[in-house]
């Protein structure tokens, strides 16, 4: 007999199943209904014209999703914690071949469906997206993901590596753990697609409905674009993404196993609400309000078009060399003021310029020797401190000139990272960074045109000597050292520098003047 103990057995093994087995991916992301009906109508124009269309969905990579990439991947990509990616993901072709070594590579997904694709020579991915609020950026690149080869043991970036970074060797140039005869890329293709391309393309971009094209096939792209504008949607509302895929690209496309695949990353970071419970951008972030297709055309005696690899655009950037005195003046009043002179070797700490020669993080020069290139983008500068430990009382002070006060950047983070997982697990902007230097402008021509933060494991009872510029570690966070130190994960730290105003790219990394990381001890 059925009662009410019975039933409510039930209703909670089926609100199990449902948390379990969510929605059908037709409607997992919150769609506004203009979307979804230029969605439909595309689909049918497409189809109409040759095209076959499957349709995906939207998904946050956040920190949930480190212990399925690290399983698998042994890394979770230096994530940053405070702007999830957005991962379009789409179901497979039933051609396509699939890696059983890169499941839940990012993550896990739907059965039938993947975060990295291979392409098809005549398909395209096709987003249909209402961007988020305003923020400090938005950005849309896709990456080559994994490749079919070894990489170059005799380049200048695997000696420098080998000789300069050694522990770090395991993840610049890297196989693919469960697939030995693939390496891991994650490298850059062409010029990312970013909130000011779109404004100078279309006029708006932020809140906006917006199209995009991802494809390796020029006449694929061609098809599309009519597509949409039988649907009265403007070229100037339409942005594509080409994928390099001739022979001197270095890039292979196709279904199967020996193609490469890939993977399409969306960034959204630092929105002007702040992103809080209950704000526009955190209700965007939430509802993902955006459609993904795949459409390849079923006329496989055409020959596609491909494109070349890609010229990536000129970066331009103020000069930071010439506050190299200030820096070092810096330097040593921080060091003053902790009764701590910084004059032995290892003091400072250099933080290394990734996208200067070598190691030359710029994703092209990475595909060219098979090094792995994190998520690398034009769009931004990047600056990577040496690993350190924190459980014996350290504390890292983290100085150098302010990027958005240089005129070199439109915002700047500093992010924390679990070394062992590389893993991002927060971060402190140019909101909190400005001004942290004025308690030196005494001593210094430009106090405004620097920061100072620190970072240590308790901020508590350093407030006199930190002015509350201190950023607490927790062991949720990083892990306490309790067995081999070699083996601990250990602090790693790194600066990016996004966008130059009045530019569409970030600064030109040779005008950039690093930081550096004094350790100080815990009084």
């Amino acid at each position: 007999m059925w009662n009410k103990c019975c039933l409510a057995l039930v209703f909670v093994l089926f609100s199990m199943a449902a948390l379990a087995f969510p929605k059908s991916p037709m409607s997992v992301n919150e769609v506004p209904r203009e979307l979804a009906s230029t969605a439909r109508n595309l689909e049918h124009v497409l189809r109409k014209h040759g095209f076959d269309v499957k349709r995906g969905y939207f998904r946050l990579y956040a920190t949930d999703d480190c212990p399925y990439s690290f399983e698998v991947m042994k890394s979770c990509y230096a994530n940053n914690p405070a702007a999830p990616y957005v991962l379009p993901t789409v179901p497979f072709w039933r051609d396509e071949f699939v890696d059983p070594a890169t499941i839940s590579a990012l993550g896990l997904t739907r059965k039938g469906y993947t975060s990295s694709f291979r392409f098809d020579p005549r398909e395209a991915i096709v987003i249909l997206a209402q961007l988020p609020p305003p923020a400090a950026y938005f950005g849309l690149q896709t990456y080559q993901f994994t490749h079919k080869g070894t990489y170059k043991t005799d380049s200048n970036q695997y000696q420098f590596v080998f000789e300069s970074l050694n522990k770090l060797l395991d993840i610049f140039f890297a196989e693919v753990p469960r697939n030995s005869d693939r390496i891991q890329s994650l490298s850059s293709l062409s010029n990312s697609i970013n909130n000011v391309v779109i404004e100078r393309q279309s006029g708006q971009a932020f809140d906006q409905m917006r199209f995009f094209i991802i494809t390796p096939d020029k006449l694929v792209d061609e098809g599309i674009r009519n597509a949409f504008h039988s649907l009265q949607i403007d070229d100037h509302d339409i942005f594509t993404e080409p994928i390099p895929s001739t022979a001197a690209s270095g890039i292979t496309v196709g279904l199967g196993e020996d193609a490469d695949d890939f993977a399409t990353v969306i960034r959204y970071a630092k929105p002007d609400d702040e992103g809080g419970i209950g704000t526009r951008s955190y209700a965007w972030r939430n509802d993902l309000p955006m459609i993904v297709l795949r459409a390849r055309y079923t006329y496989t005696n055409r020959e596609p078009e491909p494109y070349p690899a890609a010229t990536l655009e000129n970066r331009t950037g103020w000069d930071e060399t010439p506050l190299m005195p200030q820096l070092v003046r810096l330097i040593s009043l921080v060091s003053a003021k902790w009764g701590q002179p910084c004059s032995s070797p290892g003091c400072p700490l250099p933080t290394l310029n990734m996208q200067e020669p070598p190691p030359d993080l710029v994703g092209p020069d990475c595909t060219a020797v098979g090094m792995n290139c994190l998520a690398d983008t034009q769009d931004t500068v990047y600056e990577m401190a040496p690993r350190v430990p924190l459980d014996e009382g350290e504390v890292y002070a983290v100085v150098g000139p302010l990027s958005t006060e240089t005129t070199n950047a439109t915002y700047v983070s500093i992010g924390v990272n679990n070394s062992y997982l590389l893993e991002g697990v927060g971060e402190v902007s140019n909101k909190l960074l400005a001004g942290t230097a004025l308690e030196f402008a005494s001593d210094l021509t430009d106090p405004d045109k620097f920061f100072v933060y620190y970072f240590t494991r308790d901020c508590k009872g350093l407030e006199s000597l930190t002015n509350g510029q201190c950023f607490s570690i927790s062991t949720d966070m990083i892990p306490a050292c309790t067995g081999d130190p070699a083996k601990c994960p250990r602090l790693g730290l790194t600066v990016r520098a996004y966008i130059r105003p009045g530019t569409q790219r970030g600064p030109d990394a040779a005008k950039i003047l690093p930081s550096v990381v004094i350790p100080l001890r815990r009084p």
